[in-house]
């Protein structure tokens, strides 16, 4: 009988894949447990419509990921602390800086920043790198936080 697995199962294979099993194996384990569905003409169209719809997903995500690599590339991120005598009170980290470029427009994770964390003022560059691939280069300049009197 053939079945569409729904998810991996250990030595059959992996989620999405059409495989062959015995009609007891599918009737008293897979299909009971959620694990596969058989694999008739309207759930076949079903999985092939769902990979298109996953295609252009991925193909969408990727086109707006360049384009704010692009648009990112070379933006300066200013980012002010309290701080004695250049010496910065709280370290600032990629959470910091995804925070900023989020004030700045720029739907940033704080994962996709290659930047150690830093407790010193002064000008430092990072590297954004999106899930698709593309990167950014960002400079990251750190300052004392203005005293009031």
């Amino acid at each position: 009988m053939k079945v569409i697995l729904l998810e991996d199962v250990k030595q059959l294979g992996m989620k999405g894949m059409v495989i062959d099993v015995a009609e007891g194996y599918a009737r008293n384990f897979l299909f009971p447990q959620h694990k596969a569905v058989e694999a008739n003409d309207a759930s076949l169209r079903e999985k092939a419509d769902q990979e298109k719809s996953a295609e252009r997903k991925a193909k969408k995500k990727s086109k707006d990921e360049g384009k704010m690599a692009r648009d990112m590339d070379g933006v300066e991120v200013t980012i002010a602390s309290k701080a004695d005598h250049g010496t910065l009170y709280a370290a600032i980290g990629p959470k910091e800086i995804a925070k900023e470029l989020k004030k700045m427009g720029y739907d940033v994770k704080k994962e996709w920043i290659a930047f150690e964390a830093q407790k010193e003022t002064g000008e430092y560059e990072a590297t954004v790198t999106f899930d698709s691939g593309f990167d950014a280069s960002i400079t990251i300049i750190l300052e004392a936080e203005e005293k009031e009197n």
